[in-house]
């Protein structure tokens, strides 16, 4: 457990038009404004709550990263510069871990973050052509092994994961923080009984920056070890996905069905009204409606257009939130602005199986001919 009181360095800085304190430890003092009564986040020393939606530390919901960089590192350089975690620990906000970067430096030097888009995009070159790749699975972030450290911790932390990312391992199983945060030496031989074989025993999602929620708790159609290896099941029960990428996790279909009668795709449709939640990530912050769907001519397909619930807008520190169009006024944003997506539903080992027809992000107009396609109009007479 790190002390707060256990730090070397002390710094006042003004961000935002607030007064604070700032020790090297990564904790930060709010003062209260001139003449006015101290709020609930002024006078006293906290390192900031943490946020489940995006992993940051924060006071009052401002980033307790920003103002650490803005005390040790100076104010935002330009308007393009993000401040970049060096381990990628967001709840590491120690001054030595923190830099002001554009976001292509970023993704160009940090050796961990530029293994992670490798083992996601498959190459550099691949996440340059294409940045989107990194929203393409819409997967949701593990923070379940960050936290505050200590100095001591901060240093083991980084050299393994600095070793990690200049190894050519694979990991797979295991638990990351008990690793991470570790004692024990790491040589960054040839692999020769070192412990750098201990990435092996780590989970690759988690290395790759995304955590695996558990399934709930529902009875399962199917033994694991009887489904196809590409496919997993989803959070909804009775529906499973195709695994795409490295490190696809389990979402939301909430139009699959939980009781019927007949022909198991037939009941599948009548759930899927104009605007009916399709799909939804497993962070809860963003959807695909269904736009339109049909069968495929021998009817053992179901093909299903989507388009985004959500638009992504850039926010004061730089980063991209996806925000509910039904939390903005018609004038916020743009029906061009919204993605679109074509799927296909299949029954199979007693499961509605989710596939993606196409990967990636598709002009409408595309995935549109391609939906037409390969699917029969159903007669709604």
């Amino acid at each position: 457990m790190i002390d707060i009181d256990d730090f070397k360095h002390e710094i006042e800085c003004i961000y935002k038009d607030e007064k604070y304190s700032v020790r090297d430890n990564g904790a930060v003092f709010r003062y209260p404004r001139d003449g006015k009564r101290p709020r609930q986040y002024d006078n006293f020393w906290t390192f900031g709550k943490s946020n489940d939606k995006h992993g940051y530390m924060e006071i009052a919901s401002v980033r307790v990263h920003i103002i650490v960089a803005t005390a040790f590192h100076g104010p935002k350089p330009t308007e393009d510069h993000v401040v970049d975690h060096i381990d990628t620990n967001r709840r590491n906000n120690r001054p030595d871990n923190l830099r002001w970067v554009t976001r292509l430096e970023n993704a160009l030097d940090n050796p961990i973050t530029r293994k992670r888009i490798i083992m996601r995009c498959g190459s550099i070159e691949a996440f340059l052509a294409n940045p989107s790749l990194l929203r393409e699975s819409d997967v949701t972030p593990d923070f379940s092994w960050m936290r505050t450290v200590t100095d001591a911790e901060a240093q083991v932390s980084k050299e393994r994961l600095l070793a990690w990312a200049e190894s050519d391992k694979q990991a797979s199983g295991g638990t990351l923080g008990e690793w991470v945060y570790g004692r024990q030496s790491i040589s960054q031989n040839d692999g020769q009984s070192s412990n750098v074989d201990e990435i092996d025993k780590l989970q690759s999602d988690s290395l790759n920056g995304w955590g695996q929620i558990p399934p709930r708790a529902y009875e399962r159609p199917v033994e694991p070890e009887q489904r196809k290896p590409n496919v997993m099941l989803s959070l909804t029960p009775g529906a499973a996905q195709e695994i795409y990428f490295y490190n696809d996790k389990p979402n939301e279909y909430p139009c699959t069905p939980q009781e019927y009668s007949g022909d198991p795709l037939t009941a599948y449709a009548a759930n899927l009204t104009e605007n009916a939640v399709y799909w939804r990530n497993n962070n809860g912050d963003r959807e695909y409606v269904v736009d339109k769907y049909g069968f495929s001519e021998d009817r053992n397909s179901l093909y299903v257009m989507t388009k985004s619930a959500y638009v992504w807008q850039s926010q004061e520190d730089g980063d991209s939130m996806p925000i509910p169009i039904a939390n903005l006024n018609k004038d916020e944003f743009s029906e061009s602005e919204l993605d679109y997506q074509l799927g296909v539903v299949v029954y199979e080992d007693n499961l509605f199986v989710h596939k993606r027809v196409e990967t990636g992000f598709m002009p409408k107009e595309y995935l549109e001919e391609l939906f037409i396609g390969k699917k029969k109009k159903i007669d709604k007479n």
